[in-house]
């Protein structure tokens, strides 16, 4: 569904030079053969970056949200790699000399976003895909923590946050009632939401029995696959909004458009994560819709956000207040 949310900030400007002193540092007595700027991302900058005597070409990210969301991403990257394919860190720099922004050089992936595979995929191959998703997914939720919450650098849990009912209808009202999210969203349809809200948010604590890692952006922008290998997982990226918190936050953003009408996806990626050893409570699909609604709450809040993205926000919205069953 991000496909067509446009970057909130611009891309940063780089050089051969400036690259050459970002990446060189860490392979002493390579150059810089080439880089491009890649494309996806809605804020950090990303160069493709290939050396003269490494065969695999690198990733130079530039973090404009400040250092706390690299040291975090790394943190997690050195967690879970065991269990979960992710980025792996070169290195990691606070600033930068040249633009200031934190920086980091990790390898490269060579296999497009499953966003833009779907484009070639049929439902047989969605399907088996979905299946690979959900046991990525019950590997993350498989590393869990004390208490319900967002991280520190090094990953302690800063808390505690409710996502009951309560934490939920208290959230709202800050971001939909008091904050701009209520204008962008309409205020119609802004109570409506609340109502929802209030009638089921109940079935949230279904899902609450244990903390664990969520990913916090988990769509198909952010999986990484390899279609010459079976379609196999190559990596999930991007955790700088990751938490400790219900998984089930993790599947109402993957069940965005355009999965949400696909109950054959849903069924595949549900007996998989299972299977894998993750827990699903019988109206699971119901509280993930709910638990995405403290996402787009935080979406409709931003100080800017883009129209798309509002009317994205209402479409989402609308749709939810008009599923009423458990499926």
């Amino acid at each position: 569904m991000k496909e067509h949310w446009p970057r909130q900030v611009p891309a940063v400007a780089l050089d051969t030079a400036a690259v050459a002193q970002l990446v060189l540092p860490l392979f002493p007595g390579d150059t810089v053969r080439g880089f491009a700027l890649v494309g996806g991302g809605l804020t950090n900058t990303n160069y493709k970056v290939s050396l003269a005597r490494r065969e695999a070409p690198l990733l130079l990210r530039l973090y404009q949200r400040g250092v706390a969301p690299a040291e975090k991403e790394r943190a997690i990257d050195a967690l879970i790699a065991p269990r979960v394919p992710v980025l792996h860190f070169f290195g990691l720099g606070e600033a930068n000399p040249i633009t200031g922004h934190p920086y980091a050089v990790l390898d490269w992936i060579e296999g497009p976003d499953l966003q833009h595979a779907l484009r070639d995929m049929d439902q047989d191959r969605l399907l088996a895909v979905g299946a690979k998703i959900g046991r990525a997914l019950a590997a993350i939720h498989s590393f869990t923590f004390e208490i319900f919450g967002f991280f520190d650098a090094d990953l302690t849990v800063k808390g505690p946050i409710d996502f009951d009912r309560q934490g939920m209808l208290a959230y709202l009202e800050q971001s939909l009632m008091r904050g701009p999210g209520g204008e962008r969203l309409g205020r119609d349809l802004a109570r409506s939401l609340i109502a929802y809200a209030a009638t089921y948010g109940d079935s949230l604590a279904g899902w609450l029995k244990q903390p664990c890692l969520v990913h916090g952006d988990f769509n198909a922008s952010n999986i990484l696959i390899r279609p010459e290998r079976d379609d196999e997982i190559a990596a999930i990226i991007d955790w700088e909004y990751a938490l400790s918190a219900s998984p089930a936050m993790d599947f109402g953003n993957l069940l965005r458009p355009p999965f949400d009408g696909n109950a054959a996806f849903a069924a595949a990626l549900a007996r998989a994560y299972t299977e894998a050893g993750g827990y699903l409570p019988k109206d699971w699909r119901r509280i993930a819709r709910l638990a995405d609604i403290f996402s787009f709450a935080d979406i409709l809040s931003q100080p800017h956000i883009a129209d798309v993205v509002v009317h994205d926000a209402r479409r989402v919205v609308a749709a939810l207040l008009m599923t009423q069953d458990d499926d």
